[in-house]
């Protein structure tokens, strides 16, 4: 006699949580789910936090890959809002069958996580014996600044700031003794202060400020733990504000030196900062492919503007205040209608314009407000009409990257490049 035994379940191959599926989730979902500020609540930074869950419930269940809302989200059947999207949102890359297969064997074997959930490895300091370069430091330009009350132009290069007279290219002043890259300057209101932010990448984040006049060290605005790339002095000069590496924002006040408040919310480095001409709204741009606004007042963050597709690195916001120019590394230059609140919804993007073959590294407005200057990696550097973002100009082929741009008063264009040198154009 036979007798039928029911099919017996393959058994889930054998995945490996760090190995295997973390590598999945820095990839794809990290810049929008890390700790800081995680979407919907759930963050993937650690095993604990993924099965936590986030605001919409318990996002794994062991045994069950078909069940777990995590898998649902990732295959387009989570049903939220009426649609059913794939993760990651948008145009950004999804996950490909094959590694939502991994998944789903991973979380069908059990979901078992790393033999400690929480660990992270404990940081160690970095000894690097002091070699002495063979051929003199590139004396790239990574920014540049303007100042119509003082007459002046600040270039910033590896380990120094320079200080000419606007509209010439003989140098007035150095003000040395920076550690690595000054990645942004900026002046005060009065031009009586400057400004630089830089450091060593992976290292430290400088912060400083100069008399103008002669040159005397001011502050040392010390907080951040990675370079800094963003700085931007509010309309009024009572504060600076910095973004870094560390994905971090700090304002701080002018006169002190003295931290006021920490903006935590990107995922991803702080490229760009700008603050609205009131005062009261600050923008910024990050590796994260997001634009963020903030509340100067009280810290809180008021809008995500998520609709850039990759790294964005810089930001400008019109004479008026009511509208915010983006760019970035998606070759686009996109324009929001920024409400008097800037609460969440009420931004709506205006035009998002293919501005350049590379990305976008730099914009500048005028002091009018009616032109805007763009710069890219295809060594391209164009002029638009800010009031409608039509392009007015294509400006000469440029000899290496313009990582920087500022109009003067003249009005000139100055574009900083990283072979060193300086282009001055008449708009």
């Amino acid at each position: 006699m036979c007798l039928a035994w029911p099919p017996v379940p393959a058994l889930a191959a054998a995945v490996d949580y760090t190995r295997q599926i973390v590598p999945l989730w820095e990839e794809y979902c990290i810049d929008c789910h890390g700790e800081e500020d995680p979407d919907g609540g759930f963050a993937l930074d650690t095993f604990t936090a993924l099965m936590k869950g986030g605001e919409e419930g318990e996002a794994v269940v062991a045994g069950k890959a078909e069940e777990s809302l995590l898998v649902k989200f990732l295959e387009g059947r989570s049903g939220r809002g009426g649609k059913n999207e794939a993760m990651p949102p948008g145009k950004r890359e999804k996950l490909k069958p094959e590694e939502i297969a991994v998944i789903k064997d991973w979380i069908n074997a059990g979901a078992k996580g790393p033999s400690v959930a929480e660990a992270k490895p404990m940081p160690k300091q970095v000894v690097t014996p002091k070699i002495d370069p063979t051929v003199p430091p590139k004396r790239s330009i990574q920014a540049v600044a303007f100042s119509a009350s003082a007459g002046l132009v600040a270039v910033g290069r590896y380990g120094e700031v320079e200080l000419l007279k606007a509209g010439g290219t003989q140098v007035l002043r150095k003000l040395g003794g920076f550690t690595g890259k000054v990645n942004a300057v900026a002046f005060s209101p009065d031009g009586l202060t400057v400004y630089a932010a830089g450091g060593e990448a992976g290292i430290v984040g400088i912060v400083r400020s100069w008399r103008t006049e002669d040159g005397a060290r001011l502050h040392d605005f010390e907080g951040h733990l990675d370079a800094a790339y963003a700085l931007a002095v509010s309309p009024d000069g009572k504060r600076i504000a910095t973004g870094a590496y560390d994905q971090k924002i700090r304002l701080w006040d002018s006169a002190t030196g003295r931290e006021t408040a920490l903006l935590k919310g990107h995922n991803g480095a702080v490229n760009g900062l700008a603050f609205r001409p009131d005062g009261q709204v600050l923008a910024s741009a990050s590796s994260d492919r997001t634009v963020k606004l903030w509340s100067v007042a009280t810290g809180q963050r008021l809008d995500t503007l998520s609709q850039p597709t990759k790294e964005q690195t810089s930001v400008v916001f019109s004479a008026d205040g009511k509208t915010l120019f983006g760019a970035g590394a998606d070759n686009r230059i996109r324009a929001w209608s920024i409400s008097a609140g800037a609460k969440e919804g009420t931004n709506k993007i205006l035009t998002s314009r293919f501005a350049h073959e590379g990305g976008i590294l730099s914009l500048a407005l005028s002091a009018d407000g009616s032109l805007l200057a763009s710069t890219a990696t295809d060594r391209t550097l164009k002029l638009w009409n800010a009031a409608d973002l039509s392009e007015r100009r294509l400006l000469e082929k440029q000899p290496d990257w313009s990582s920087a741009l500022v109009f003067t008063n003249k009005p000139q264009l100055v574009a900083g490049r990283i072979d060193g040198t300086l282009g001055v154009y008449e708009p």
